[in-house]
């Protein structure tokens, strides 16, 4: 396991460099973008920032130098990890991976013009900004599904499988359960070939606990949008992924049963997600009851990466925790740049960002 203390040691030394409380709040001590890009120059973004140049706009630039900043700490992640740890870095990526297909397939069923999808995109190191740019342009989900098959991209063969069934029903839903299901077999398939230090339980490890929770997050999110959106779903145990921590089959029937969101959330409270999902706020700050329980979730996932790190420094929770904590540092700042541009509220704002867990 030399290549993973190896891994850890480089990544400890790069988490010094993730924002501090501090940095947050000059931030959002700020009144416009102008203010923002002058405190951001005063992070390690401010060699990104420099680095586009001046003919855009400030928001255009802020927005740029993250993706770039990005792109060049996954580069370098992977750059640097080979072996096992280079299988576990993909493990993890493929999280943010298939988010973003499926940002690309709502943007086009939604009529989103490329580059408004492009903008809420993050290069994620498997696929880089020309592929993501190419997949932005196609003219419909058609043509994006054609292009991931002609590139022989991991996610061209689910979604061509599924294609079939998705003109019948001309319902999206049925290309994220088919991507959803081919991430998780290719997860546990990795996660069986990769060599991890045996100390205590295996299932506390923090790849095998990531893996897990991320197929209960999207057990819970698949049955939560069919019950708000009355999808009728007729062979239920095709949307259940196996493999998740805290509900079973049946758990899934049951939270789908529920007449309501709010009736759904009531069941899916339980273990891990129980306090987060008892405690959801009374006001969501414009966003969906669905998206603000994507955000606690987050906060989930967060808070037990940062205690497996804690637990074991020398195991797998510290690129796992590390790309969480560097992937919410950037939707933080997406989201304190855009709601300067919207107007809104500091109270809302503070809302929408993650800043404790």
């Amino acid at each position: 396991m030399s290549d993973l203390y190896n891994l850890n040691a480089r990544i400890r030394a790069l988490w010094g460099r993730l924002l501090t409380r501090s940095d947050y709040e000059k931030l959002l001590a700020s009144p416009g973008l102008p203010e923002i890009a002058a405190a951001l120059r005063e992070t390690p973004y401010g060699f990104f920032i420099e680095s586009v140049g001046r003919g855009i706009s400030d928001a255009g630039r802020m927005e740029e130098a993250l993706r770039r900043n990005f792109q060049e700490t996954l580069s370098w992640l992977l750059s640097v990890s080979g072996g096992d740890c280079r299988e576990a870095v993909r493990l993890l990526l493929g999280s943010w991976e298939v988010q973003a297909v499926k940002t690309i397939l709502r943007g086009k069923a939604a009529g989103i013009p490329p580059e408004e999808i492009l903008a809420s995109l993050l290069p994620t190191g498997l696929h880089g900004e020309a592929a993501l740019q190419e997949l932005c342009r196609q003219p419909n989900i058609r043509a994006v599904v054609d292009l991931l098959a002609t590139w022989r991209d991991p996610w061209g063969g689910p979604l061509s499988r599924a294609m079939r069934e998705y003109r019948e029903q001309k319902d999206l839903f049925v290309l994220e359960a088919a991507l959803d299901r081919f991430r998780a077999d290719q997860a546990a398939s990795l996660l069986r070939e990769i060599r991890r230090p045996h100390r205590g339980d295996e299932r506390e490890d923090a790849l095998a606990l990531f893996l897990a929770l991320s197929v209960d997050r999207t057990n819970l999110m698949t049955a939560l949008k069919a019950v708000e959106e009355k999808i009728p779903l007729a062979d239920r145990r095709a949307f259940f992924l196996a493999g998740g921590r805290i509900y079973a089959a049946r758990d899934f029937d049951r939270i789908l049963s529920s007449r309501s969101v709010a009736d759904a959330l009531v069941l899916s409270a339980r273990s891990l997600f129980s306090r987060t999902l008892g405690t959801m706020p009374a006001s969501f700050a414009g966003m969906t009851l669905l998206t603000a329980v994507e955000r606690q979730l987050d906060r989930v996932l967060l808070k037990v990466m940062r205690a497996r790190m804690r637990s074991d420094p020398l195991g797998w929770g510290m690129p796992a925790s590390f790309l969480l904590n560097k992937t919410r540092e950037i939707q933080n700042l997406r989201m304190i740049f855009r709601g300067r541009m919207a107007g809104l509220p500091d109270p809302d704002l503070m809302e929408l960002l993650i800043l404790e867990y």
